[in-house]
């Protein structure tokens, strides 16, 4: 059943025959006269990472040349206006496509713009770009752009026999080249300079001219791929964030005071931070444990071929191997350890752990012998001819590597699962659920991953048939289109090595997921009376790192290169850390002397009596503001008013060392800083929860800049091999980041600096702009790409401002069936003339925003 499924994919995934190609014709080059040809090239390097090539070919001919009216000003898709661009715009002495296309690195955004006059003729203006990403011979148009090395100038020249037959006997009016700033180092002698970087010929005979790249362009090209930095920076990036997720579990072990260091020793000996006692203290060991898999995983995959580069069959072998050992590390079958009861007896837990085990290793030998088989003997498993590709072992080898990513599919989700399970994350009506069916989940989960794994290939195949259509567009196209079968098979033979690594840079999720566990963990086995301002030391390690891991996924790449990837991290734990510190010394709650504050408010009776007293607070307010206004009341007066505002501020909790509350700060400042609940956790998850659904038309305004606004951007994002992937992978990670951001907002709800919830949100994207900005600054000074940081920046603002205004609205919930409507408690709560300073600030925000986005260019273009 299982090869019949395989076998019915492989036959959708493998091409149908082509239809008929158009039968060859001459050009009638006696009959084209003397077309009127102009070409130029253009380079663009400033913000841009890479050096963008882009030319413009106009052709102008006579109306006579019968594939003039007969062939351009006909459909795109008919015969004969391929041949007559052909003829026009192609030169091959063999047009046949095959299987290694050298026009890979053209791009167009259209095809050939096709104008008619009756004096003028048929002019056909033919753009194109290129992007040199590779120190090799770029063909863009009728020019070539050869990059020996990085740091070496650039030879341009320009090739005339590149462009058709017709073209034999052409009038050439001019041929440009445009520099945009660039150097030349060499012009040949017959060109003339017109000023601002711009050198013409009237001839197209020996137009060449040699020039500098600029620096960092020629930094990228030596930093692209597998280059020693940019190694260098992924497995620190990798390495960093395990030792930081290592660091976050680890704390120094207690050591008496009357004991003396021993000897030799420099520091004191470290050791797991015990959650509670019992089960989860095992999910600190299983965090240690993934920081370990997850940098080796990553040394590893730093040793392996490019992803660009085939497995060979023993390395996709060892991948299936590891994503194995992955799975069975996991063990997803063991029922919920979050409590320290155990539901299920031993022997049911062994019986589930030998099936599961026992299922994936048969079934995955399985799928290795049969690609090995086919492999090494391709003949010995005949199929029926439909369903047969033309090389038995390319098929083989992409079965393999489908196995492949499948299994390392099954060892994330296994992970991921393990984490929230043990964490507590989990609903228990949805623990209940998987432990009276724990095989049939397991096997619903498998069933949904293969498919999964089938969608990536699908995707993959799209964007290879995109690539080979677009530099074959005008090549004749035989019945058979063997040189089409054989790309797709070349290509489909390297899906191993890119479907892996890029579930690989997917696994920074697992940590973060393994970070808040632990974080839910520690908060569910504190004692319910234990209140507090904020996290303590250790839970703010895990804070920081939660926040720097899901804001450095989307790190400053400079120049790009990932060196400074590791930095990166950092940086944004430091920025964390920063605003805390900043907040110690001016939030409300430590103006107003937090010690006493968690005695007073850490009680249910406490909380409620300190919201019946802001509740007065504000009626009092709204009252005085009637009296100003002229509307006396019976026995009321402004003295008596004020008088009660007084007493109110004179709110003295036990302890409390003054009289009365600081100047600056009320009761509804005390009340609206301490949160909508007692516990400064259940604010992170009430927060992350909020700013996750605000976070989602800012994902998908994010998407749409980076990858579909720009029309270049589009096309190049569509011919990527993960570009599908990519844009998905992206909308879940930015949805993370909200959910991590507001997670962080609700944490540090009592530490952060304002008096009111848009002002902590201001802090807390303070935090997150100061490494993007610094970030963007060095950009700025090296001239390269900016990316979406400023409107990265400013949908953070927006979407942190309306989680922390429904934080304020949650905070007097209890209010909520006094006021008809949200928004007259949002009315009460922040009175008059806050509430426009705050809705002028908001406003002020989607203006930023809608100015941002209609001024933006998008980011630039990304080489496939």
């Amino acid at each position: 059943m299982v090869l019949l499924i395989v076998m019915v994919a492989w036959w959708g995934l493998w091409p149908t025959e082509a239809g008929a190609a158009a039968a060859p014709d001459g050009c009638k080059v006696a009959e084209a006269g003397s077309p009127e040809v102009e070409a130029t090239i253009r380079f663009f390097h400033h913000r841009e990472t890479f050096v963008r090539a882009q030319t413009t070919t106009a052709i102008t001919v006579q109306r006579s040349w019968p594939l003039a009216t007969k062939g351009l000003t006909l459909g795109e898709k008919s015969n004969l206006y391929q041949r007559a661009m052909r003829c026009l715009l192609r030169g091959e002495k063999k047009p046949k496509p095959t299987a290694k296309p050298f026009r890979k690195d053209e791009w167009r955004l259209h095809s050939p713009e096709v104008t008619t006059a009756r004096e003028h003729g048929v002019t056909v203006r033919y753009k194109a770009f290129a992007l040199i990403t590779h120190p090799r011979e770029t063909r863009v148009g009728p020019w070539r752009i050869n990059v020996t090395k990085p740091h070496k100038p650039w030879k341009v020249t320009f090739d005339q026999h590149i462009l058709g037959r017709a073209l034999a006997t052409a009038h050439w009016k001019q041929v440009g080249v445009q520099l945009d700033g660039l150097q030349a180092s060499d012009v040949d002698s017959e060109a003339a300079y017109t000023g601002k970087g711009t050198w013409v010929w009237d001839k197209p005979s020996d137009v060449r001219v040699d020039l500098f790249p600029p620096w960092h362009a020629a930094f990228a090209l030596e930093n692209r791929g597998k280059s020693t930095l940019s190694t260098l920076g992924v497995v620190l990036w990798w390495v960093c964030g395990s030792a930081a997720l290592a660091l976050a579990v680890l704390r120094p072990a207690p050591r008496p005071s009357s004991l003396p260091m021993p000897p030799g020793r420099l520091w004191a000996p470290w050791r797991v931070a015990a959650v509670s006692e019992g089960s989860k203290g095992g999910l600190a060991r299983t965090a240690l444990w993934w920081a370990g898999l997850s940098a080796a995983l990553g040394l590893a995959l730093a040793v392996l071929p490019s992803e660009t580069e085939k497995f060979s069959p023993w390395q996709t072998i060892a991948g299936i191997g590891a994503g194995l050992v992955l799975i069975l590390a996991a063990r997803p079958w063991l029922p919920d350890r979050s409590t320290d009861t155990s539901k299920s007896p031993t022997g049911e837990l062994s019986r589930r752990g030998r099936v599961l085990t026992r299922n994936v290793f048969v079934f995955s030998l399985g799928l290795t012998v049969v690609g090995l088989v086919g492999i090494l003997a391709p003949g010995a498993m005949p199929l029926p001819e439909e369903l047969a590709p033309l090389d038995g072992r390319i098929a083989s080898l992409m079965l393999l590597q489908l196995a492949m990513v499948w299994l390392w599919l099954i060892a994330m989700t296994a992970w991921a699962w393990r984490f929230a399970r043990d964490g507590g994350l989990v609903r228990t009506s949805w623990m209940a659920a998987w432990d009276a069916a724990t095989l049939r989940f397991m096997a619903a989960s498998v069933a949904v991953l293969a498919v999964v794994a089938m969608v990536m290939l699908y995707a993959y195949r799209w964007s290879t048939d995109l690539n080979w259509q677009r530099a074959n567009w005008l090549m004749e196209h035989d019945g058979g289109d063997r040189a089409h079968d054989q790309n797709l098979q070349n290509n489909l033979a390297a899906f191993g090595s890119i479907g892996l690594f890029w579930a690989y840079t997917q696994t920074w999720v697992l940590t973060s997921i393994a970070l808040v566990a632990l974080l839910n963990s520690r908060a569910s086995a504190a004692q319910s009376e234990q209140v507090s301002l904020g996290p303590s030391h250790n839970d703010m390690r895990l804070t920081a790192v939660v926040f720097a891991l899901v804001v450095a996924t989307r790190a400053q790449l400079f120049a790009g290169s990932s060196l400074l990837l590791a930095a990166w991290l950092l940086l944004n734990i430091a920025a964390l850390y920063a605003v805390r510190a900043a907040g110690r010394r001016w939030s409300v709650l430590c103006q107003a002397g937090g010690d006493f504050l968690t005695e007073a408010l850490g009680t249910a009776q406490g909380r409620r009596n300190m919201l019946e007293k802001a509740h007065q607070y504000r009626n009092l307010h709204q009252r005085l503001r009637f009296v100003d206004q002229g509307h006396t009341e019976q026995d009321t007066t402004r003295e008596a008013l004020e008088d009660r505002l007084r007493r109110l501020r004179r709110w003295r909790p036990p302890g409390y060392k003054r009289n009365f509350l600081p100047d600056q700060v009320s009761v509804v400042d005390v009340a609206l800083s301490w949160g909508p609940h007692d516990k400064w956790w259940d604010n992170a998850l009430h927060s992350a929860r909020i700013a996750f659904l605000f976070g989602i038309p800012a994902s998908a305004a994010i998407i749409w800049a980076k990858h579909l606004k720009d029309p270049k951007q589009l096309m190049l994002t569509s011919a990527n091999t993960t570009g599908l992937l990519d844009i998905a992978a992206g909308f879940l990670t930015w949805q993370i980041t909200w959910a991590g951001v507001g997670l962080a907002l609700g944490a540090l709800w009592r530490v952060l600096p304002g008096h009111r919830g848009p002002m902590r949100a201001l802090s807390l994207t303070i935090a997150y702009a100061i490494p993007i900005g610094l970030g963007t600054l060095v950009n700025l000074i090296t001239d390269t790409e900016l990316g979406n940081a400023v409107l990265s920046i400013s949908l953070m603002l927006i979407v942190l401002t309306l989680t922390s205004i429904w934080m304020d609205m949650a905070t007097f919930s209890g209010e909520r069936q006094l006021w008809p409507t949200r928004l007259s408690l949002l009315l009460s709560i922040y009175q008059m003339r806050t509430l426009s300073v705050h809705a002028a600030f908001l406003i002020a925000q989607f203006a930023g925003a809608a100015t941002i986005w209609s001024n933006l260019t998008g980011s630039s273009f990304k080489p496939t």
